[in-house]
């Protein structure tokens, strides 16, 4: 778009000009002809009443668009997913190590109190416990990242 373009479309849409296009339209003989015209347009069509679309239009439009939107939902579907899995597995292995030391200083201290075996019982327990939540709790991403696109989607067409 040439600046005579972007200063005649700003006054068409009734916009305020800046200093730029101000010294634009100063400067430029064809601007400064057509400004009269273009303002005189602008009146004109906010004094109109807006058109009405046919009845029908409305469902070729969505036919004719269906497509692009299922693909364009499907995108935003993956990319939700992508980013809940990211930031649900950037903090994992530090997670990991944390309850690794807790359960070996958990199982030193209960092996000094109690016999080593029951000691065992009750870190496995522990472990395994872990192991079912963050196995839930991983499991679950798709799902909620899933619902949360949905969601987003019922909100935009609503």
């Amino acid at each position: 778009m040439t600046d005579c373009d972007e200063v005649l479309t700003a006054l068409l849409l009734g916009a305020r000009l800046d200093f730029a296009a101000e010294a634009h339209l100063a400067a430029c003989a064809r601007c400064a002809a057509e400004q009269t015209r273009v303002r005189e347009l602008s009146r004109t069509l906010a004094a109109g009443p807006a058109p009405v679309p046919a009845p029908a239009l409305l469902a070729r439009t969505f036919r004719a668009a269906e497509p692009l939107l299922a693909r364009n939902a499907r995108r935003a579907a993956w990319t939700a997913l992508a980013r809940a899995l990211g930031a649900a597995l950037i903090p994992l292995p530090a997670v990991l190590f944390a309850d690794a030391l807790l359960v070996r200083w958990v199982y030193g201290l209960l092996a000094d109190l109690l016999p080593a075996p029951v000691g065992f019982y009750v870190v496995f327990n522990y472990a395994a416990t872990l192991t079912a939540l963050l196995t839930i709790t991983y499991a679950a991403i798709p799902i909620l990242a899933e619902r949360q696109v949905r969601l987003r989607l019922e909100e935009s067409h609503a």
